[in-house]
C-alpha cells in the first residue's frame, strides 16, 4: 500500500490507494509533476457543490471533477528546520545583500572596505566605538560583538568612558603578581612557583596585548610562543642569590601537556581575581571561556601514558646511595685538606644527599612538606615489630595540608648524619629550628639542581631526572605497592587518595596479575615444569616385524 498525492481542482488530499498506473514515473516523481491521464481514482465523498469560476475572473477554466487536467504541479512541503537555524539563514542573507546586520541593542556588524574581517559598531549611552571583530565568520563575529557589548555595558555602569582601549593583560597580571608577593611576604611560601610563572612566562607576552583582545584565540596564540620559547637548546639563566646575580646553564626543553594545564589554572586564576575586583577589569564571560577551552579529545591510552608515574628500579637507587657516599667523601677529604675554607662548597650538596635519602624513606612531597620541617615535629617511636621509626607530625603545610607521617626505619640514620652536618656548621637541632637551613639565612630552597646533576652523572637523566625530587615520592609509592602495602594505608601516610593511586600506578596491577597466574609452588598442576618429566626415563616396549617384544630405554 502506498500513499498517493492527488490534485482535483484546487483541493489537495491524501489517499493510501495507489495510482491507476501503479506510481507516478520514476522522473516526474523526482520533478513533483502528475503525467497526463494518471490520476488516482475519486474520493468516496464528493463536495455537493463544485466551485464555478465568478463573473468578475471570467478567465477562470472550467474543471469538472474526476477530469484530470493536462498537467498539475505538486507542491511539496519543505524540509523542517528550527528558528534558530532559519534566523540565521535569514541574518547572512541580510548581510551578504547589504554589507551591514543589526543585532539589536546599540551593535551593527558591518564590512569594512580596507580590511578582510568584519567590523562592529557599539553604542552605549552617548558613546560610539567602533572596531574590528578579528574574524571573517559572521557567527563569531556576531559572538564577539556580543561579548564586547556587555565589556562595555559593564565599563559604563562603573562610570568608565568606553572609548578607551583600558589597561593591558600585562598589567592586570603586575597587580596580581603584586598581590602575590604580598601574599608571600605574609608566610603563604606555598606561592613563589605561582610567582615565578607569571613573570617567567606569562609577562613577557601579555605585556602588549590589549585587554579588547583576550580570548580564547588570543590564549591559543600564547601557547603556541611558549612551544617556540622553550624549544630543546641550552641556554643561560641568571638568578639571585644572596646580595648578587650569579649566571648558570640550563638546558631548554617544551614544557609537557600538566605542565601548560597547570601555567592555564594560574592564568585563570588571575582573571577571576580581576573579575572580582570592586570594579571589574574583566568580564565573566571571558573567564568562563578561558576556563572551559576546547581541547581534542584524548584516547584512553594517551591518557593511560600521561597518568602513568615512574620510578627508580632498585639498582638505580642503589646507586644513587653509592654516589652519595661518595659525595660525602670527596667533601669530608675537601675539608680536612683546606680547613674552614672547604666548609663554604660543600654544605648545599651534602644537605641535598640528606634531603634525599629522607624523601625516600618518607614518601613526602618535595617541597612545604618537607622544607618547612623544625625539629620540634620529629619523634622516635617503636612499631608493633619491635623496630624503631621515626614520626613526622605534623609535616610542612603542602597541597593537602600537615598531617602525621610514618618514615622506615632507616630514617633514624639519616637523622644523625642530618645532625651531625648541622652541628659541624654550627646550627641547632633542637626545638623550632629548620631542618634545612640556609647560610645565607632561612631555608634551602632549590635542591633539585643539585640532584639532578646526580642523576645525570649516573646516566639517569633520561628517564628520571624530568621528575626531579618528586621522582622520590614515587619510588617510595611503588615500592611499597610491590610488597603488598594496601593503597588506604598508603593514602592516608602520603596525603593522596586511593584513586589517584589507582590512576597513577595502576600499571602495577599487571605484574600482580602475571604473579598470580604463575603459582610460585612446583607441585601445582598449573606451573609449567621445566625440568624432564619421569616419564620420559621410563622403559617403553615394542615389538620387531618377527613378533619379538623388545625393550627400549
Amino acid at each position: 500500500m502506498t500513499f498517493a498525492f492527488g490534485v482535483y481542482g484546487r483541493q489537495f488530499y491524501w489517499s493510501p490507494r495507489a495510482f491507476k498506473n501503479n506510481a507516478l514515473d520514476r522522473d516526474s516523481r523526482y520533478q513533483g509533476v502528475v503525467p497526463e491521464g494518471k490520476w488516482p481514482q475519486q474520493p468516496r465523498h464528493r463536495p455537493e457543490r463544485s466551485t464555478r469560476p465568478s463573473p468578475d475572473n471570467a478567465s477562470a477554466a472550467w474543471h469538472t471533477f474526476g477530469t484530470p487536467t493536462a498537467k498539475h504541479t505538486i507542491f511539496m512541503p519543505s524540509p523542517r528546520t528550527s528558528a534558530r537555524t532559519h534566523l540565521r539563514d535569514q541574518q547572512r542573507d541580510t548581510f551578504e545583500r547589504f554589507g551591514r546586520l543589526d543585532l539589536g541593542h546599540g551593535v551593527n556588524l558591518y564590512r569594512h572596505p580596507r580590511s578582510q574581517f568584519i567590523y562592529a559598531d557599539y553604542r552605549v549611552g552617548d558613546e560610539r566605538v567602533r572596531e574590528s571583530t578579528k574574524t571573517t565568520d559572521l557567527v563569531m563575529a556576531e559572538e564577539v560583538a556580543v561579548r564586547r557589548r556587555k565589556a562595555f555595558e559593564t565599563r559604563a555602569k562603573a562610570g568608565q568612558p568606553i572609548s578607551l582601549s583600558g589597561p593591558s593583560v600585562g598589567d592586570i597580571l603586575k597587580r596580581y603578581v603584586e598581590d602575590l608577593d604580598r601574599r608571600f611576604d605574609a608566610g603563604e611560601r606555598k606561592l613563589g612557583p605561582e610567582i615565578s610563572v607569571m613573570r617567567r612566562n606569562f609577562l613577557p607576552f601579555w605585556q602588549q596585548v590589549p585587554l579588547a583582545d583576550l580570548g580564547r584565540q588570543q590564549f591559543y596564540a600564547w601557547e603556541r610562543w611558549r612551544l617556540e620559547q622553550n624549544g630543546e637548546g641550552a641556554a643561560v639563566a641568571p638568578y639571585r642569590r644572596g646580595g648578587q646575580t650569579v649566571s648558570v646553564g640550563r638546558r631548554l626543553k617544551p614544557p609537557s601537556a600538566p605542565t601548560l594545564r597547570r601555567e592555564k589554572q594560574y592564568f585563570v586564576k588571575a582573571m577571576a581575581w580581576a573579575s572580582d575586583r570592586p570594579t571589574p577589569l574583566v568580564g565573566d564571560e571571558v573567564v568562563h571561556e578561558l576556563r572551559h577551552l576546547p581541547r581534542p579529545r584524548e584516547t584512553k591510552k594517551q591518557r593511560a601514558a600521561e597518568d602513568r608515574r615512574d620510578a627508580l628500579s632498585r639498582e638505580q637507587v642503589a646507586a644513587l646511595l653509592e654516589e652519595f657516599d661518595r659525595i660525602e667523601d670527596a667533601e669530608r677529604a675537601r675539608v680536612r685538606k683546606l680547613g674552614e675554607g672547604g666548609k663554604c662548597r660543600n654544605y648545599d650538596r651534602r644537605l641535598m644527599t640528606l634531603h634525599v635519602r629522607l624523601l625516600l624513606c618518607s614518601g613526602m612531597r618535595p617541597g612545604a612538606e618537607i622544607l618547612e620541617l623544625t625539629w620540634d615535629r620529629v619523634r622516635h617511636t617503636r612499631n608493633e615489630h619491635g623496630e624503631d621509626i621515626v614520626v613526622i607530625d605534623p609535616c610542612g603545610d603542602g597541597k593537602t595540608g600537615p598531617r602525621m607521617v610514618n618514615c622506615d626505619p632507616e630514617a633514624l640514620d639519616v637523622l644523625t648524619d642530618l645532625r651531625a652536618l648541622l652541628s659541624e656548621f654550627g646550627f641547632a637541632t633542637t626545638g623550632r629550628t629548620p631542618l634545612w637551613p640556609s647560610r645565607r639565612g632561612g631555608v634551602v630552597q632549590d635542591m633539585g639542581t643539585s640532584f639532578k646533576s646526580a642523576l645525570r652523572r649516573l646516566g639517569f637523566q633520561a628517564d628520571a631526572s624530568g621528575g626531579a625530587l618528586y621522582i622520590c615520592r614515587h619510588t617510595y609509592l611503588t615500592e611499597r605497592l610491590r610488597r603488598g602495602v594496601t593503597s588506604d594505608i598508603l593514602a592516608i601516610n602520603c596525603g593522596t587518595s586511593v584513586e589517584m593511586i589507582s590512576r597513577h600506578y595502576n600499571h602495577l596491577r599487571a605484574e600482580h596479575i602475571r604473579g598470580a597466574l604463575r603459582p610460585a609452588d612446583p607441585r601445582s598442576p598449573l606451573r609449567l615444569k621445566s625440568s624432564p618429566s619421569p616419564k620420559a626415563d621410563a622403559s617403553k616396549i615394542g615389538l620387531t616385524p618377527s613378533g619379538q617384544i623388545l625393550i627400549f630405554r
